[in-house]
């Protein structure tokens, strides 16, 4: 993993660290104590403690303190943010030095926070915020928003870049004219869907199963249990959504059954039932003793007719979304000899049919265009007479244009989207020139971007306060990775969006929206790092139960979001991220972390009796993430909690330093915290390595797919998960780990902030932004550290409501290459 360093001084290991975990002693006064301390008093404790290193000779990690003064602390604000918080972690002085009380050691840090805060409210910290390119999240949920159109934007559009941790920083949102190509062809598809298409050619998509070949084969994963959304009583097989282009015949194949399956698979009669949204539409036997007979016989003939059962099931069905479902009526455990138990971590259930994938073609003759979500929401209005068509492809194209420019046409706006209009309806009518304007206005820099205009009468470099249009497109592409609604868009037009008491009931309102699910699903996975589960596909010879019950990683990433959007949802704590008692699983997950009592693939509510799986460092997708596909890693771990939970991130490895060794054939087994032990015995490895692998030691109980275990795999001894923070405080296990996080809160609290600022900011922080921080954290203090008030102080700041007038962006070069590009 690549750990930033943003704060760090750049030179050795040791000094970067930082993490009020770890501070002993008293608590840090009250800052409101400090103001009317003598600046010299408090500057004597840099020349008691911290000078012996940060000299002109020693020059250590590229600071020297002997020429500081107290007046030019503000104007290096990165050395001093960077110094409060090892001060805070007792990082700083190393070891080996001497040490400050605990008391003066707060009393230092509270007075240089009071002095950087009292400076930062005397400057303007206003950074102005770029143009800002929609990312492929908020584009497809824009078109979702607009259209109804579930669209995957992974296949339409290029990846997007990332920084800060996140993939919604306008600084990285780049566009070459390959992308411009893109964006086009994705405006031209997607309208074909919303449009229609009334003489769609014949085309085919084929759906494969997620489970791993090895679980199918031995009836594992989802084919052995119910799938949400299918009828009762069945199990296994797939259940997708497909978009049908035009009313007509389709078909459907199943995917060849592999031979090698049969003489396990066909001893019992299976039934495969096929469902067009939950009705069934076929049904075939499959096994029994006439298959098994014929199959054993001769395997060629037989197996081709067995497989065309499943071979071109033909059934009519209208355009637009609909669900299918291929899948098995579930016969009693009597019948199969099947254990009558659950299924738990490592086991299968035998003799039961499964398949791959299949295909759906069509349409074959397609007879017109019903009715879709889509159409229902384009089609506003509908001309019966020629006479009626120009007035309602007005009201068409002005009302989408609007909402999705995010803003008042003006004529420049309607100009090209016109022209296209007539354009499309001299070749095809009336339809054909609302799905080529409506192209044109996907394709348009003004839906891509999000352009903050400054007033035409400001000077680059002025600061201004944004217009309600402006910030109701922060709001939205904050709170929910998508355009503001109409109710959001016609408060900004009418200016009453920046009121007090109406910005405050919209966040709560949009908070209340299940379209707030994205902080979960993309805030809270981007700051939680939770991609590096993609990454990673355990061992399945070391973790047969990580893969024989199909992938986990689905469930691990959706039981997190679950947990998170209920903190957000709920208002509750942030601290609660970190020590709730309730998570959500279901039958799968909760067989993996020993619970008993969940049946069913659907997650729901689960109070956990075991504190080990409480908050975050109980789930299973965080301990896979920070984990090797074959052995836990204390490191990863441990640097995971520095820098995610702790806002400490750890400086990259020196690049001469080896990797840890593995254990190797011949060799005496050692455990991961032996071989540990030895590398830390290098001087080079040794200061970092003190701060992290106690941290991740106390997780070693979880093993690398987040299961609970008593003995190491390979040596058999008991797990050890004590550890020795730097401040000396002993742990063991979880449960303490979590408690000694949470002795000074405000840390992760603070962190917390910090990367919700960076996600609606799209932006990274500087050191000039650490005032705003402490005082969003401060002010929250008082509720709790409620999520509300966490979110309501970062909308009423200053960096969200504020922007600096760069150099005047014009639209218009983007405009011009938008018009030239779509051509149609």
């Amino acid at each position: 993993m690549n750990y930033r360093a943003k704060f760090s001084f750049g030179a050795p290991a040791l000094f970067v660290m930082a993490g009020s975990m770890f501070a002993v002693g008293t608590q840090a006064q009250d800052i409101d104590e400090f103001t009317a301390l003598e600046s010299p008093g408090q500057w004597e404790f840099l020349n008691e403690y911290c000078t012996e290193c940060h000299n002109t000779i020693d020059y250590s990690g590229g600071v020297d303190f002997t020429l500081m003064s107290i007046d030019g602390v503000p104007d290096n604000a990165d050395v001093w943010e960077s110094a409060i918080r090892k001060l805070r972690s007792r990082m700083m002085p190393p070891a080996g030095q001497p040490k400050p009380e605990a008391a003066r050691n707060d009393e230092f840090v509270a007075w240089l926070e009071n002095y950087l805060d009292e400076a930062a409210g005397q400057r303007d910290n206003v950074h102005p915020i770029t143009i800002h390119r929609l990312n492929r999240k908020e584009y497809a949920n824009s078109i979702r928003d607009l259209f109804g159109l579930h669209i995957d934007p992974a296949s339409l559009l290029p990846e997007d870049d990332t920084s800060e941790g996140f993939d919604n920083i306008a600084a990285a949102l780049q566009v070459s004219p390959a992308f411009i190509d893109q964006y086009v062809s994705a405006a031209r598809q997607i309208m074909e869907q919303s449009v229609g298409d009334k003489t769609p050619s014949l085309a085919s998509t084929t759906y494969r199963s997620e489970l791993p070949l090895a679980a199918r084969a031995e009836g594992g994963g989802v084919q052995q249990g119910h799938i949400e959304g299918l009828p009762l009583g069945t199990r296994g097989g797939m259940l997708v959504e497909h978009w049908f282009p035009a009313d007509g015949e389709y078909s459907i194949s199943v995917a060849n059954f592999d031979v090698s399956l049969w003489k396990y698979n066909v001893e019992f009669e299976n039934t495969m039932i096929f469902t067009i949204d939950g009705e069934k539409i076929h049904e075939v036997t499959l096994g029994g003793p006439e298959d098994m007979a014929a199959l054993a016989r001769d395997q060629t003939g037989p197996q081709q007719e067995f497989d065309a059962r499943t071979k071109d099931i033909r059934f009519t069905t209208t355009a637009g979304p609909h669900s299918i479902g291929i899948t098995f009526l579930r016969r009693s455990f009597a019948e199969s000899d099947d254990r009558l138990q659950p299924h738990l971590p490592g086991t299968t259930q035998d003799r039961i049919l499964s398949f791959s994938s299949f295909e759906v073609r069509g349409p074959f003759n397609p007879t017109g265009i019903s009715e879709t979500p889509s159409r229902e929401r384009i089609f506003r209005c509908y001309p019966t007479e020629v006479s009626e068509e120009a007035a309602c492809a007005e009201e068409i194209i002005n009302y989408f244009a609007y909402r999705a420019y995010r803003r008042p046409l003006n004529e420049a706006d309607k100009r090209p989207l016109f022209e296209f209009y007539d354009a499309g309806y001299a070749n095809g009518g009336f339809e054909e020139g609302i799905r080529l304007a409506l192209t044109r206005v996907l394709a348009s820099p003004n839906f891509l971007y999000r352009a903050e205009l400054a007033p035409l009468d400001l000077e680059a470099g002025s600061i201004y306060e944004i217009s309600d249009l402006d910030l109701a497109s922060r709001l939205s592409y904050f709170l929910w990775s998508s355009l503001p609604d109409e109710e959001l868009l016609n408060l900004a037009v009418a200016g009453e969006l920046s009121e007090q008491s109406t910005l405050e009931a919209q966040v709560r309102r949009m908070l209340a929206d299940p379209k707030s699910d994205s902080l979960a699903s993309n805030f809270a996975y981007q700051w939680l790092e939770l991609s590096a589960l993609e990454e990673i596909s355990p061992d399945e010879n070391i973790f047969p139960y990580a893969s024989i019950a199909g992938d986990l990683r689905p469930d691990f990433v959706r039981e997190i979001e679950l947990f998170v959007d209920s903190i957000f949802r709920e208002d509750q704590s942030v601290l609660r991220l970190m020590d709730a008692d309730y998570s959500y699983l279901n039958e799968r997950l909760a067989l993996h972390y020993g619970i008993r009592t969940v049946r069913g693939n659907r997650f729901r509510r689960v109070e956990l009796e075991d504190s080990v799986r409480h908050g975050l460092l109980g789930k299973g997708g965080v301990l896979m993430a920070t984990a090797y596909p074959n052995r836990t890693s204390p490191v990863l771990r441990g640097a995971w909690i520095l820098e995610t939970l702790m806002g400490t991130p750890p400086p990259e490895p020196p690049p001469d330093v080896e990797n840890l060794a593995e254990n190797e054939l011949g060799e005496q087994v050692q455990t991961v915290r032996e071989r540990l032990e030895q590398h830390r015995q290098n001087p080079a490895c040794y200061a970092c390595h003190a701060v992290m692998d106690p941290l991740g030691f106390a997780l070693e109980n979880f093993d690398a797919v987040g299961h609970w275990r008593e003995r190491d795999r390979f040596t058999t001894t008991l797990v050890d998960s004590s550890g020795i923070l730097p401040s000396g405080e002993e742990i063991n296990g979880p449960d303490q780990l979590r408690q000694a996080l949470l002795e000074r809160p405000e840390m992760f609290v603070q962190t917390f902030t910090e990367k919700l600022m960076i996600y609606a900011l799209g932006r990274g922080l500087e050191a000039e932004d650490m005032p705003l921080v402490r005082s969003i954290v401060d002010a929250a203090k008082a509720d709790d550290y409620r999520f509300s008030s966490l979110l309501l102080n970062i909308v009423n700041s200053d960096a969200f409501r504020l922007n600096r007038a760069p150099e005047q962006v014009s639209m218009n070069q983007g405009e011009s290459t938008a018009s030239q590009t779509v051509g149609l």
